[in-house]
């Protein structure tokens, strides 16, 4: 393996990851089930828009209705993937580095 250093911000190992992703769907799968496909069209509104001060916004830019705490669910798992940051204000940043990105970055010249 190399030792290159991760784009994201907060690194956190795979056994941790696993169990806090684990913990969410234990709280919410009886009751609320999030589809893959409603997974990714947050992903791409979040990866298309960057920033949004209000999950209002977030739903506004949604093409269909979806259950708040089905919203909520994903979130918490995007934010555990360190794909986005729930900020204490209420708002949501996308922090996921494009492959262009990570790419441009290994090219970089180390200083």
């Amino acid at each position: 393996m190399s030792n290159q250093k991760s784009v994201h911000p907060k690194q956190i190992d795979s056994e941790e990851y696993a169990k806090s992703i684990k913990e969410i769907m234990q709280i919410t799968s009886e009751k609320y089930n999030p589809t893959l496909k409603n997974i990714l069209k947050i992903e791409q509104i979040m990866a298309k828009y960057k920033e949004f001060d209000t999950k209002k916004q977030l739903v506004k830019k949604m093409d269909v209705g979806m259950r708040p705490p089905v919203l909520n669910l994903i979130l918490k798992y995007l934010e555990k993937s360190n794909k986005i940051l729930l900020n204490s204000d209420g708002s949501i940043t996308w922090i996921h580095a494009s492959p262009k990105a990570i790419k441009s970055w290994k090219k970089a010249v180390k200083l």
